[in-house]
């Protein structure tokens, strides 16, 4: 009974780029994709493409904006808040711990904020820091002001000087000439470059770059940076083809032994192309993405250079009855008196039994 067995195939090792993104691991009969954190499986289950986190969930950065990058997301933070260390989320800063946030005797530390507060029989001033006894107390225009606009230095800490307040401002923000407001850096418009690679938005004290295609926001770094696609396993380039990083993209180029335009390549027939080096004495054998030398019958060598063999000088015994002639790629045999060479001229044969030229019946008559 014939039996057959059944193998199975290493879809990973067959395609290289499978699991582009991710890594391929052989099962049964099929394979798997693993993708690292931040990926997910494209429709086709083939490849791994970044999640953009920050369109998936609107809650991911409740007191910033969410950017995402490659394989996760980071938090750019509304002013009053900080970064986690892991800048995936915004935390209160806490200003009175620094200087007591400016106030003269008591910081109430507050959401995205802090507050100035006064001990008993105080009365805080305009200008939000300072405490005057309210016995002493003289509600002037700076106090009215402060009350009647609370968020006068917005964007900054507000300070009193002798018959009006100035703004100290927060980054991201400057003061106007008169030092009474805080207004928005456009960093748009003060660095029209300052995305490199991308279209820069401004937001209230800070800004955000919407990359070009084949770049991406890194940590620590201003601007749009471009991505290696080689080293990310994110191009398309042939299996046979070596993949060159370029700013905003990546080129293909086929590897020797190969033609094609690096997403195609298929293989060079050095052999009919005459694009060899093999010695005229030997047979040119193509291989994939190469070729192969061997030299002919009667010849000795590597291939690329091939020599004569001596064949008399090899085996003294040939051409028995008659004397061996060295010739290129072979040999002949010269035969003594009485015997004629065969028809391959590679040995002597004895007249009586059918030499050439002589009739069999002749000599038995």
């Amino acid at each position: 009974m014939l039996m057959k067995n059944c193998m199975d195939v290493d879809e990973c090792a067959r395609d290289p780029l499978l699991c582009r993104g991710g890594t391929c691991t052989n099962t049964d009969g099929s394979y798997r994709c693993q993708c690292p954190p931040g990926h997910a499986l494209t429709t086709k289950g083939t490849a791994c493409e970044d999640i953009d986190e920050c369109s998936l969930s609107d809650g991911l950065c409740p007191h910033g904006q969410c950017v995402n990058v490659i394989g996760s997301f980071q938090c750019s933070c509304h002013t009053g808040f900080q970064s986690t260390p892991d800048r995936r989320g915004c935390v209160d800063t806490n200003e009175c711990l620094t200087g007591n946030g400016g106030c003269e005797v008591r910081c109430v530390n507050t959401e995205g904020s802090y507050r100035c507060s006064c001990g008993h029989g105080y009365s805080l001033m305009p200008d939000g820091r300072a405490c005057a006894d309210k016995a002493s107390q003289t509600w002037n225009r700076p106090l009215i002001l402060w009350e009647e606009n609370p968020d006068i230095c917005d964007g900054g800490q507000c300070t009193n000087v002798p018959g009006g307040h100035h703004c100290l401002c927060y980054d991201g923000f400057m003061a106007t000439l008169d030092m009474r407001t805080c207004v928005d850096v456009n960093e748009c418009d003060l660095n029209p470059h300052i995305c490199l690679h991308g279209d820069c938005e401004n937001t209230k004290g800070s800004f955000v770059c919407h990359c070009q295609l084949g770049y991406v926001v890194r940590k620590a770094a201003t601007g749009c940076s471009d991505v290696d696609e080689c080293e990310l396993g994110g191009h398309s380039c042939d299996s046979h083809a070596s993949c060159f990083n370029i700013p905003g993209s990546f080129s293909c180029r086929c590897q020797p032994g190969w033609v094609g335009d690096g997403f195609e390549c298929r293989d060079l027939d050095e052999c009919t192309f005459q694009e060899h080096q093999c010695s005229p004495s030997a047979n040119c054998l193509n291989a994939p993405g190469s070729y192969h030398c061997a030299c002919l019958p009667g010849f000795a060598g590597d291939g690329f250079f091939c020599e004569d063999r001596d064949e008399c000088a090899e085996d003294v015994d040939l051409c028995e009855n008659g004397q061996c002639l060295n010739a290129p790629g072979g040999y002949r045999c010269e035969c003594e008196m009485g015997f004629n060479p065969a028809e391959d001229q590679r040995t002597c044969q004895g007249k009586a039994w059918g030499g050439r030229g002589e009739d069999i019946g002749e000599i038995f008559q």
